[in-house]
């Protein structure tokens, strides 16, 4: 899960007070949140239970019952929908709403998935958008299952309901089904485990200072969470609660990981695209307090070049097939290994080691005298491959092999931290107030 920001959708005025004789007892949220579910350029929604259709242009309310069809498009600037035989246009979109009727349950079924609540439908940057607008805590049932398996321990799936209500309620307008805020399956994710730990813990908050923080949370820490700022490049006084702690249960199938990498993909990811570009040597700079990378070097035939950044830039300069760990490096916190062409030959210098490739200002002794390396082709030395010829060109690079550890930013609770947690007894409010020092469980 990572931050996402897009265009706050404001809450439509006839979601709260109808304003049509036609109109329903329209069913309101105590506390809703708006979560963005599809966009493209055309949707079907079904309605299942009590719902009605408001154009928010011409205000016309319309009883929809149970079991309608809709189908969704766009021409020019307009919205316009296709349901029971008849076609409506609107230059502001519809609002699917859900009202107070008779079915124990409505849902909302926008393509292929249900949801809870109200589904508001507009045109913006020429692509409908559906927005799902619901209570916070029927969104949580969505999420908590999606994020964390819900045959997991309950204490876990508690912790994991709080920290996630914490994230929903710091981006109440702002959220998505994409992991890139919380992954919401909506009613057809929810699991009757996940959903009594939603409500066991419903209305509770993680604080600090009595304010509602940031709760960020990721799948393995590798054993250690990392501080923020060094991940992200934030201010570490300003978030004192996402610092490192120790993780020493956690036992996790990401806790550790190997990749290795050709020259080239490295090389594109840098933007070398020039085929005959060689790669020379590869190095990291570790500047977290764990040993977290903060800067990648490389030195190729067409000069040096080192990208800086926050996790995110680091683990794509390591590009994976498909959707494995979706498609990038799994954290930020890793050790290289550079396998290069041939024998790496270096000598013992009064500066230190030298690599031969480099020595072309030196001389050496040898049986015949003095000899000037600046011609190194003629000269052979022992190494522990056998005599090797020195080269005035340095080595190429065959492959590089990154050994790190944890999956994801590695800021606040470790999902599988806390499943271990849990396992030896740990409440919700212990395994959070140990991922999160200083903070505190209460009710808003």
């Amino acid at each position: 899960m990572k931050k996402l920001a897009w265009l706050a959708v404001s809450l439509f005025l006839l979601i709260i007070s109808p304003s049509a004789s036609n109109a329903a007892g329209v069913k309101t949220y105590n506390n809703p949140v708006q979560v963005l579910v599809y966009k493209g350029t055309s949707l079907t929604v079904a309605v299942e239970g009590n719902y009605q259709i408001v154009n928010k242009e011409t205000l016309t309310i319309t009883p929809l019952p149970s079991g309608t069809s809709l189908t969704f498009g766009s021409s020019s600037s307009t919205v316009f929908v296709t349901y029971n035989g008849k076609t409506d246009f609107s230059s502001t979109g519809f609002t699917i709403q859900e009202t107070i009727g008779t079915a124990p349950l409505s849902l909302v079924k926008v393509n292929r998935t249900r949801y809870r609540g109200s589904v508001d439908i507009r045109l913006q940057s020429n692509a409908l958008y559906a927005v799902n607008i619901l209570d916070m805590e029927d969104y949580l049932k969505g999420v908590v299952p999606s994020e964390m398996p819900a045959s997991w321990p309950l204490e876990a799936l508690k912790a994991q309901a709080i920290a996630a209500r914490n994230y929903a309620y710091k981006h109440k307008t702002s959220l998505t089904t994409n992991p890139n805020t919380q992954t919401y399956k909506g009613f057809d994710g929810e699991s009757p485990r996940s959903n009594a730990a939603v409500d066991a813990t419903r209305g509770l908050y993680l604080k600090y200072n009595g304010s509602v923080v940031e709760t960020y949370y990721h799948s393995t820490s590798g054993g250690k969470t990392a501080n923020v700022s060094d991940v992200w490049n934030s201010s570490q006084t300003s978030y004192p609660y996402l610092a490192s702690v120790d993780d020493p249960y956690e036992s996790s199938p990401y806790s550790r990981w190997s990749f290795t990498f050709s020259p080239t993909v490295l090389l594109r990811s840098f933007g070398f695209t020039d085929p005959s570009v060689v790669l020379y040597d590869v190095s990291i700079a570790k500047t977290g307090a764990n040993g977290e990378v903060g800067a990648v070097t490389i030195e190729t035939s067409a000069g040096e070049k080192t990208v800086k950044g926050n996790e995110t830039t680091i683990r794509k300069l390591f590009p994976l097939d498909g959707n494995q760990f979706y498609g990038i490096l799994p954290s930020n916190w890793f050790d290289i290994q550079v396998q290069k062409n041939g024998p790496s030959v270096s000598i013992q210098t009064a500066s230190g080691n030298i690599a031969a490739s480099s020595l072309s200002s030196y001389s050496v002794q040898t049986g015949s005298g003095t000899v000037s390396l600046a011609g190194v082709e003629g000269i052979k030395v022992q190494t522990t491959d056998g005599i090797a010829p020195l080269s005035a060109s340095p080595s190429g690079v065959r492959s590089i092999t990154v050994t790190g550890k944890g999956w994801g930013h590695r800021i606040g609770m470790s999902q599988y931290g806390a499943k271990a947690f849990a396992e030896r007894g740990w409440t919700a409010e212990q395994i959070l107030q140990h991922y999160f020092r200083g903070a505190e469980v209460s009710f808003e």
